[in-house]
């Protein structure tokens, strides 16, 4: 008979969360870069953080319990283009 393969790794039957875990992660660093403020850095990641809590069931039901939150989460990619906008804006207006 044949047994069943042993894998002490982690489950990788949901590609999509890790991804995901990925792309924050690029957030993050293209945040710093573009950005150099802990301020903006620090809000451009935690809307990252309210697309990455729909993979997780505890953080959803926190997200879905408060009323502004799933609003913030759809309107996050317009939210950081604007943050983006005034980040290079004041780089701009410095030099």
């Amino acid at each position: 008979m044949e047994q069943p393969q042993r894998s002490d790794g982690p489950d990788m039957g949901n590609h999509l969360t890790y991804w995901s875990i990925i792309g924050i992660t690029l957030l993050l660093c293209f945040a710093w870069l573009l950005t150099g403020s802990l301020v903006l850095t620090s809000l451009i990641i935690l809307l990252g953080l309210l697309h990455l809590a729909q993979f997780f069931p505890p953080a959803e039901a926190i997200v879905r319990a408060d009323p502004i939150l799933p609003a913030i989460r759809r309107f996050s990619l317009l939210l950081v283009i604007i943050i983006t906008a005034i980040a290079l804006m004041i780089r701009y207006i410095r030099l």
